[in-house]
């Protein structure tokens, strides 16, 4: 059985997972995009309101500030989904045999995501700070929650994703050792 076919026979036991990715995945272009627009807008609106009606606003800029943040947590995990972190690509260059191959991949999803869950306990634990000791902006009086509540989102889809990918390549792993055991009877 060829890597590929084994690949596509994964895909298709984790029909409800790649339907679930699907979802989130247009919800998070979705709020990337609308954050990105939002931003842009905003940003725009200060220099009108500063270099053309000498009446800057300090407040937008504490909004773009947010915006800025979630477009980066956002797009943390998005870049998690796509595999456009650092990835040790290396190492495919130098094993050529897929069952250690895919054994190096499940060990590196297994400790991205005990990395991030340990990034992500800080980021909670910042998080609840913030929040109890009711913190807000300067100028709009927002609660600081609002920023912080971006890299609790982020963290938390990137040890998401992490996780499906451990899933897939211990499923894959799973059927590449599987013929290999069936050959040796």
């Amino acid at each position: 059985m060829s890597l590929s076919s084994l690949e596509n026979t994964t895909r298709i036991h984790s029909g409800f997972i790649s339907k679930s990715e699907i979802l989130i995945d247009f919800i998070l272009r979705s709020l990337m995009i609308l954050a990105a627009i939002s931003l842009a807008s905003l940003m725009f609106a200060q220099v009108i309101m500063r270099y053309m009606l000498d009446s800057p606003f300090a407040g937008i800029e504490e909004v773009t500030i947010l915006f800025g943040v979630w477009i980066y947590f956002l797009g943390m995990g998005y870049a998690s989904k796509q595999k456009e972190h650092i990835t040790g690509g290396i190492v495919s260059l130098l094993i050529s045999d897929p069952f250690k191959l895919y054994l190096i991949k499940l060990g590196r999803s297994a400790i991205c995501i005990v990395a991030t869950i340990i990034f992500g306990y800080f980021a909670c634990k910042y998080a609840f700070f913030v929040i109890e000791k009711g913190r807000s902006s300067i100028y709009l009086q927002w609660p600081k929650g609002l920023w912080s509540g971006s890299m609790i989102l982020g963290f938390l889809m990137m040890t998401g994703y992490f996780l499906i990918d451990t899933v897939r390549e211990y499923r894959t792993l799973k059927n590449l050792k599987t013929p290999a055991l069936e050959q040796s009877k």
